[in-house]
């Protein structure tokens, strides 16, 4: 959705870590939260100087660019199983790295986009817990947060999220 990430990866919650709380393993092997305080390790894929390839952007995408093209896949799977009544993934593990994964510009890793990542979270684990009753409901709150952010940054992805939404909810802010 940005053009700001590398592909998600499924982050290992050790005992102990709130469930759906992405970690990162420390220079001691051990593992700890994914937060805005989690130092960005350079050189892994999507750090600056080592861009991910992508069809879409022949310069390479960010680790979070590529994290919120998956985003974007997989919240259109979810709509596709909402529409069937099917069952739907949960979210929440592959997605909260989104607080530390590097962005396109270093800098927008900032308290402001923490704070729209937590918000986004908060409405993936309602997703995640949804019942089929409120699952369309919880499903608008996620690109609602999707939308808020990137009304601050990147409002060129707010045409994607908005084609995600439900037949008869888009918004049209």
């Amino acid at each position: 959705m940005l053009g700001c990430s590398q592909p998600a990866q499924r982050p290992v919650e050790p005992a102990g870590t709130p469930r759906g709380v992405a970690t990162t393993t420390g220079d001691a092997g051990t593992e700890t939260p994914c937060t805005l305080a989690t130092p960005l390790v350079p050189g892994v894929p999507g750090s600056p100087g080592h861009l991910i390839a992508s069809e879409r952007n022949p310069n390479g995408q960010s680790e979070l660019a590529a994290l919120m093209r998956t985003m974007q896949r997989e919240l259109g799977d979810v709509r596709t199983a909402l529409v069937h009544g099917t069952a739907r993934a949960k979210l929440l593990p592959r997605f909260a790295k989104i607080r530390c994964a590097w962005p396109t510009q270093p800098s927008e890793r900032n308290e402001g986009f923490d704070g729209y990542a937590q918000s986004y979270l908060a409405a993936v684990r309602g997703l995640d817990e949804a019942t089929p009753a409120t699952a369309a409901m919880a499903y608008d709150q996620v690109l609602s947060a999707c939308r808020n952010c990137h009304e601050q940054s990147c409002s060129g992805a707010i045409v994607a999220i908005e084609a995600l939404r439900m037949t008869g909810t888009r918004s049209e802010k």
